[in-house]
């Protein structure tokens, strides 16, 4: 079977996803919701025609977009924002969105893209707040005057899958809706957020200056856990905003029993630490040495 040539080109990738779409169905019913969803993602496609930019794809409530001009992503999540605070809906309606975009290269094949720039945007929509866009110091470099005086710098973050923080800002957008945007908010917390991790003698502290930590059997590990049943790099806990995220990338699972809560496992997946608990590497906390205790202030 025949398939075409990969090619690299530098671009700017726009992730956009719809915020509340899960809980308008369960306001008004499926075929209610499934129109407003609908007409809204068709709003945002067509914006992107409009700013010159092309939808790669559809992600879910949202879409995946790229722009040879970053100015054109920064006018597209505007427009975006914009369309949605004039959308027409009944009380109880109102849906938000909330935008990723990132300056880089790109690798095209079979239309689609692929490469480190795509992961970031979509890490970047994650990031954002309903009714905010966030982009970093790459793709500012290649706006306009203008669009630079629109922005407003965040703390520097390390996105998952980096190994370095990076710099980020985010566009200005006016009130939607229900949905109030401030003008300079941050989707950091206004108070200081940590995790603090114990394993036997060991502490471990996760917060805005150690945003992101290895937890695995390898030694390179910012905590690491000598036992066989854990892969050598076998999870992750990120600082999100104010949540803590702990991401298993093992073969055998990470089990997390929260205070007060029945044990689960995850596998290849992520959940918000909370409260205070344990977790443990590729087996059950229960009577597990191995077992890390976690407690967030």
């Amino acid at each position: 079977m025949a398939t075409t040539p990969s090619t690299h080109r530098e671009c700017t990738v726009l992730f956009a996803d719809l915020v509340g779409s899960t809980q308008l169905y369960e306001r008004v019913g499926d075929t209610s919701a499934f129109r407003l969803v609908d007409q809204s993602i068709q709003a945002m496609q067509k914006i992107v025609n409009d700013k010159r930019g092309l939808v790669i794809k559809h992600t879910g409530d949202g879409l995946m977009a790229i722009f040879a001009n970053p100015d054109n992503a920064a006018d597209a999540a505007i427009a975006m924002h914009g369309m949605l605070r004039d959308l027409p809906s009944g009380p109880g309606q109102r849906l938000a969105v909330r935008v990723g975009f990132h300056y880089g290269p790109v690798i095209e094949n079979n239309d689609d893209i692929f490469g480190e720039t795509v992961n970031f945007a979509s890490r970047l929509m994650e990031l954002a707040s309903p009714g905010r866009a966030v982009t970093t110091a790459e793709t500012v470099a290649h706006l306009t005057p203008e669009w630079q005086n629109m922005l407003n710098r965040l703390p520097p973050r390390v996105l998952r899958g980096a190994s370095r923080p990076f710099e980020l800002f985010e566009l200005k957008c006016e009130s939607i809706g229900d949905v109030t945007v401030l003008q300079s908010a941050s989707y950091l917390p206004e108070e200081r957020v940590e995790l603090r991790l114990y394993l036997r003698d060991k502490t471990v502290v996760v917060d805005d200056e150690l945003p992101l930590i290895r937890i695995g059997r390898d030694l390179s590990s910012d905590l690491q856990v000598a036992d066989s049943r854990a892969s050598r790099r076998h999870a992750e806990i990120e600082l999100r905003g104010d949540k803590f995220m702990l991401i298993d990338r093992s073969s055998n699972g990470t089990f997390v029993a929260t205070e007060g809560e029945k044990e689960f496992v995850l596998s290849r997946e992520e959940a918000v630490l909370r409260g205070k608990g344990q977790f443990a590497l590729g087996s059950s906390c229960v009577a597990n040495p191995f077992a890390i205790s976690y407690v967030c202030i």
